[in-house]
């Protein structure tokens, strides 16, 4: 069994009488260690599936499992701590605190967690992601580029065990985007993470390790 499985999962969308069936009986193990994009065009449900696989999104039938914890006997609470303790999120919009700073902003899921901040893993990941002597800078200081590079920093922060992407690259340009990727993929194999990227850009696959396409809820 692979860092992740999902098996037969469906999900499903429901206003007043209507019922949208967002994913499909999906079934994907991702093995550890491993860099998965999740290919599909807007409103395919790679969002979704992303959205399920991090615990932000509850999920109708199946079963996601990670390391053999199992989504469907978690409540709030638990989903919570397993989002904090072993899973890094990097979006497209950025999502960076403007109140503070940029090593607040990066060290902030560890203090939110409680946990000790590992000064020397953090400031080699500062210097990794060139964000050396942007530590005191607020967001609206920072670039386009600059901004997501915080965003990475903030996802590796907790030492997670799975960093998922979503479509991290949407706000910037040709060539920023790919060294975001760069930096991301560099992520994997300095730190061991498992990465999973949900994108529409299918120069992105060259990166990866493994491409999983969906279209309408379903895997193809």
């Amino acid at each position: 069994m692979g860092i992740i499985s999902l098996k037969n999962v469906n999900k499903y969308y429901k206003t007043g009488d209507n019922s949208f069936h967002a994913l499909k009986d999906i079934n994907l193990e991702i093995e550890e260690g491993e860099f998965v994009v999740i290919l599909g065009k807007s409103g395919s449900g790679k969002s979704t599936l992303l959205n399920v696989i991090g615990g932000l999104d509850g999920y109708d039938s199946g079963d996601v499992i990670m390391e053999g914890f199992n989504y469907q006997n978690a409540d709030d609470t638990l989903m919570s701590d397993l989002r904090c303790r072993k899973i890094g999120f990097v979006f497209q919009a950025y999502n960076l605190i403007p109140v503070l700073n940029v090593y607040e902003n990066i060290t902030f899921p560890v203090n939110i967690n409680g946990g000790k901040i590992d000064k020397e893993y953090i400031a080699n990941i500062i210097k990794e992601l060139g964000l050396e002597g942007k530590e005191m800078s607020f967001p609206n200081q920072l670039s386009g580029g600059q901004q997501q590079r915080v965003a990475i920093a903030r996802a590796l922060a907790n030492k997670p065990k799975i960093v998922l992407a979503d479509e991290p690259t949407g706000n910037l340009d040709t060539a920023i985007s790919s060294d975001v990727i760069e930096l991301l993929t560099h992520g994997v194999k300095e730190y061991g993470h498992t990465l999973v990227m949900i994108t529409h850009d299918p120069d992105i696959a060259q990166y990866a390790d493994r491409v999983v396409t969906i279209e309408d809820g379903r895997i193809v």
